[in-house]
């Protein structure tokens, strides 16, 4: 049924992934181009730029970038739930195929309970030094330092070296848990409020699903820069996700580039 699909740009996207995308039908726009709005503002990407892209889910990035990349350019679009991945690769690829997408079965407690391999077993089969833009949204907001910093030394090797890594973060100090406190929850954050500390500068969200949302202190980011080879290429770019009422992006964006 048609009811079952969420018509977007020429797409039918089965509801379901739109769900496991993240936000829904009524977000997907803003989110999408809301996306598109942070990259140019913080790591513009060319139209022969090659961009890799980590959690793409059913191609919400995916298909604003088949409108700014030009057939100089590429995208490999990377997710741990097969069945987005299948319908990117039917529905995205044959009329871009420079548009790559690769699946990993990778355990996730909150989406994908079942899988066989975990994110430190991932090697990209990417060749070194031949990305210009590597971009997450909401992916390492719920994953664990040892994860993120596997992740981060693979994006090291396959970044240009004048390249750049896009991503969002939930970033901790004490001023930010006490605005979290009496921030209103919302359908996007629900309640971020980072109660539980969850090992060295880490805090989670939820002890019983610890993957639903975690946040670092600025310290442990550090740490992971420098066992990655990276560092910030501007300073963070705070959100509004804990109550600030002065920015418009929602998560904290970091950009890094290579040392």
């Amino acid at each position: 049924m048609d009811t079952d699909f969420f018509e977007y740009e020429g797409y039918k996207i089965p509801l379901n992934l739109v769900y496991l995308t993240g936000g829904g039908t009524s977000t997907w726009d803003a989110i999408s181009k809301g996306h598109m709005w942070q990259y140019s503002k913080y790591a513009p990407i060319e139209s022969d730029s090659t961009v890799l892209e980590i959690g793409c889910g059913t191609g919400r990035d995916a298909i604003q970038l088949t409108k700014h990349l030009t057939s100089k350019g590429a995208y490999i679009g990377v997710d741990i739930i097969l069945e987005s991945i299948e319908w990117c690769q039917k529905n995205i690829s044959p009329t871009f195929p420079n548009f790559t997408f690769l699946h990993y079965d990778v355990k996730s407690q909150i989406h994908n309970s079942g899988g066989k391999i975990d994110t430190t077993d991932i090697i990209l089969p990417i060749a070194d030094k031949s990305v210009d833009r590597i971009i997450l949204q909401s992916v390492f907001t719920h994953m664990f330092e040892m994860e993120i910093t596997h992740y981060l030394k693979e994006f090291e090797r396959v970044l240009k070296d004048e390249g750049r890594i896009c991503t969002s973060f939930f970033i901790i100090n004490e001023e930010v848990l006490e605005m979290a406190k009496t921030t209103a929850p919302t359908l996007e954050s629900l309640e971020l409020s980072f109660k539980v500390p969850y090992g060295k500068g880490c805090y989670i969200n939820d002890a019983v699903y610890p993957e639903g949302a975690v946040g670092f202190t600025e310290e442990a980011l550090e740490r992971m820069m420098k066992s990655s080879k990276l560092m910030l290429d501007q300073p963070i770019n705070f959100g509004s996700w804990c109550g600030r009422t002065d920015k418009t992006d929602g998560q904290d964006m970091v950009i890094f580039k290579k040392i």
